[in-house]
């Protein structure tokens, strides 16, 4: 497909600007537990409803316009909603002229969602297995089984003409693995990768290829190490805009898109996420170069289990931040039912957990912000806070590393010196910051 790097470029980017809102989760979705669960809301003046209407539409195509990729698989459920997105009925369509004459008469303010997973017809006479929104505008402006693999090859891929990277990244879940959460992929034009995790590189191949009907992520990597076992996977994947999910027997793993900026910085400065830079090591490695800190404290809460040792958050190091925090939150999420009986625990412990807010913390248009490790702590109050830069406060501030197992290391902002904290300080006794790297 000619061109293609560039149209899938300007295609990841109108997903972005588009669906960027969308990949959030929305209170008004619902799941019908006969026919599945129902996607994200489609709105009327979106550009997936408008390609909805022209492959489900009977009108003659005039000269040079390009006939609809797919043909959908009958029958399949559309929820629709009023203009407060509450739903207000269940549509069961068996055929196109039906699924059409819905489009058209939806009125301005209304809305719909579809009841995934559903099957459509290729151009090429193959089914596709499509469970999303995403999925549904990939298989809609791809006609053939190869169209899809290069469009999924090919999203991936840094443009050549822009100072960007694109990483799919671990991210956390609730619900899912998160074993190599930290970690983040960078992978290159010919489907060869880089996976960044605990301050390591390793190297290796990535490709998307159809099992059946069902659109798979190969991974492997180089070497025999326990992390290059664990990613040598073949999975189906459920792509989701910015996120997809790898759906194996034993695990759900989820990646999510992240791409960043080449451009100077300087101490000082605001950062892609708005934070403040306060520091740079000089060149890119292991997938970044600065680290900005958010402008505002989390919220009040506990570090985490006392009495109990999490060791392998025990890392100062510049670069241990991330690391540091997902062994934090991954420790505790093995306890059992931590959260609302930290009682398996401690006595004194509430269930609240610093380390976790931070990774759900946003700012910016990024989300993946976490605790800083000791020297980058020390490195925000030298190079900000003793410079009268962002607004902290005179307090104990905290780090993700852990002494032992009661305390933790922390800084005194008010005197710079290096304190050790309790894991469940007095109410107000220590602040935090989340920082990322970029």
């Amino acid at each position: 497909m000619e061109n293609f790097s560039k149209i899938a470029t300007a295609l990841l980017l109108f997903i972005f600007i588009v669906y960027g809102c969308e990949f959030q989760d929305n209170p008004h979705e619902a799941v019908n537990l006969e026919t599945g669960e129902f996607g994200k809301l489609i709105t009327k003046d979106s550009e997936l409803y408008n390609t909805l209407e022209n492959t489900t539409s009977e009108k003659t195509l005039e000269e040079g316009e390009t006939p609809p990729c797919v043909e959908f698989i009958y029958p399949l459920s559309l929820k629709v909603y009023d203009n407060n997105q509450n739903p207000i009925g269940v549509q069961y369509i068996m055929s196109d002229v039906q699924f059409s004459k819905i489009l058209e008469n939806l009125s301005a303010d209304q809305s719909l969602s579809i009841s995934y997973p559903i099957s459509t017809t290729l151009a090429d006479n193959t089914v596709y297995s499509v469970n999303s929104n995403s999925e549904l505008d990939i298989a809609l402006k791809n006609c053939t089984r190869e169209d899809i693999i290069v469009y999924c090859n090919g999203i991936i891929a840094p443009p050549l003409d822009k100072p960007l990277d694109y990483y799919w990244r671990v991210t956390y879940s609730q619900t899912n693995e998160n074993t190599y959460l930290s970690g983040r992929f960078l992978i290159n034009s010919d489907g060869t990768l880089v996976f960044y995790f605990n301050n390591q590189e390793y190297k290796g191949t990535w490709f998307f290829l159809f099992v059946d009907d069902k659109l798979h992520l190969n991974i492997k990597l180089d070497g025999e190490s326990e992390l290059a076992k664990y990613w040598s996977i073949d999975g189906k994947v459920e792509m989701g805009g910015t996120n997809m999910t790898i759906k194996m027997l034993d695990k759900n793993i989820k990646l999510e898109l992240l791409y960043e900026t080449k451009y100077p910085y300087k101490i000082g400065n605001r950062g892609p996420a708005n934070g403040i830079v306060f520091y740079d090591k000089g060149q890119y490695s292991f997938g970044w170069r600065y680290i900005e800190v958010a402008t505002t404290d989390l919220k009040d809460l506990e570090w985490g289990c006392v009495a109990s040792s999490v060791s392998k958050a025990r890392n100062s190091e510049i670069g241990n931040g991330y690391y540091n925090t997902a062994q934090i939150v991954i420790y505790h999420d093995n306890l059992t039912n931590y959260y609302t009986n930290p009682a398996v625990c401690s006595n004194l412990n509430n269930g609240t957990l610093l380390a976790k807010d931070a990774l759900s913390f946003n700012q910016g248009i990024y989300n993946d912000w976490f605790l800083p490790s000791y020297n980058e702590l020390e490195l925000i109050y030298k190079n900000l806070y003793s410079r009268n830069l962002d607004n902290f406060t005179e307090s104990i501030y905290w780090s993700s590393t852990e002494i032992d197992q009661n305390t933790v290391s922390t800084i005194n902002f008010k005197t710079g010196e290096k304190t050790s904290t309790s894991k469940i300080p007095g109410k107000g006794n220590a602040k935090a910051r989340a920082i990322r790297y970029f």
